[in-house]
């Protein structure tokens, strides 16, 4: 689950700038499940291409996290531009307010997802590398908006067993319950 949320924080760090990133995104609004999918939707195919150049020389040759274009390129790639209506919602909500403006073009896009693989990959070890691939690796046959869905749902669960408070989800995700 850790290496899951190595892979999630993409979203919303990248949805962070300046100011905005050292506010808690606990403080904020939390996302119904529907608005975190479009998000991840939005970064992950560029998010697992930076995690790939991490973990190639973690995996075996053959592991999809060492190329997975061949799994969630295209067929990601399509759905996210589809999407962006919704991810842009979605990064309205947990934005300061006076963020929310700088959504209204393609730039912003184009910046969140050029930002999300290499932010990622800083937060990814060498120890998350195989546990990632073994994650993705079941999730690849999956149509895009079921992986997606399983990802938050995972989330969601992580979300609900975290007691300690002293680490707030990477994507405020809101619980099952208040959906």
């Amino acid at each position: 689950m850790k290496a899951l949320q190595k892979l999630a924080f993409a979203a919303a760090a990248c949805a962070l700038t300046g100011q905005a990133a050292a506010e808690p995104l606990r403080a904020r609004a939390c996302l119904t499940a529907p608005e975190a999918e479009s998000l991840l939707i939005t970064v992950i195919p560029d998010a697992l291409e930076e995690v790939s150049h991490t973990c190639a020389n973690q995996l075996p040759a053959g592991a999809l996290l060492r190329s997975p274009s061949r799994a969630f390129g295209d067929s990601y790639r399509t759905l996210a531009d589809a999407n962006w209506p919704n991810t842009r919602r979605a990064l309205a909500k947990i934005l300061p307010p006076d963020a929310a403006p700088m959504l209204d073009n393609d730039l912003a896009r184009l910046m969140l997802i050029s930002l999300a693989g290499p932010i990622v990959a800083q937060q990814v070890t060498p120890a998350d590398c195989g546990p990632a691939n073994r994650f993705l690796t079941m999730i690849a046959p999956l149509p895009p908006k079921n992986a997606v869905a399983a990802i938050v749902a995972a989330m969601q669960i992580a979300a609900t067993d975290r007691k300690n408070g002293t680490k707030p989800a990477a994507i405020p995700v809101c619980s099952f319950g208040a959906q």
